[in-house]
């Protein structure tokens, strides 16, 4: 088993576990839109990003296995990690599209849920979103 710290609070895991795993063993939620379980790691989101002491850089929490003694700061104790993922949010709500009572998520939309609870309060941007015209390819015309 290894021994590390996330945010103050000590846990012991297999090997192998990475820092997402672990900190959702500890009931801590750190955002994430790419990676699942039973699918190969991607790490190209970047939502996931944690502040780990002796690491220079941050880094994402799915694809960094834990080591003993590890010490990591997730969101809920490190500003850089807030940045982050704040910035993050910032990036890819940009020029998403703004169709959401319309979407096929149908309200199970994790970029929703995540720009409520960790994005900022308001965008930065002012010039127009990219808004593509929608094809209806469900009606036919006789």
């Amino acid at each position: 088993m290894i021994k590390l710290t996330i945010d103050g609070r000590d846990i012991e895991v297999e090997p192998g576990t990475t820092v997402l795993e672990a900190a959702s063993q500890l009931g801590i939620e750190v955002p994430h839109y790419c990676y699942h379980p039973d699918i190969g790691i991607d790490g190209n989101c970047r939502m996931c990003m944690v502040e780990i002491e002796k690491f220079p850089k941050l880094q994402i929490a799915c694809g960094t296995p834990v080591s003993e003694g590890m010490v990591v700061k997730t969101q809920v104790t490190s500003d850089k990690a807030k940045v982050a993922q704040k910035d993050t949010l910032e990036f890819l709500l940009v020029n998403h599209p703004i169709d959401c009572p319309v979407c096929d998520q149908a309200g199970e939309c994790y970029l929703q849920d995540y720009s409520e609870k960790f994005g900022q309060p308001v965008s930065r941007m002012v010039e127009p979103k990219n808004v593509n015209p929608k094809k209806d390819v469900g009606s036919k015309t006789l």
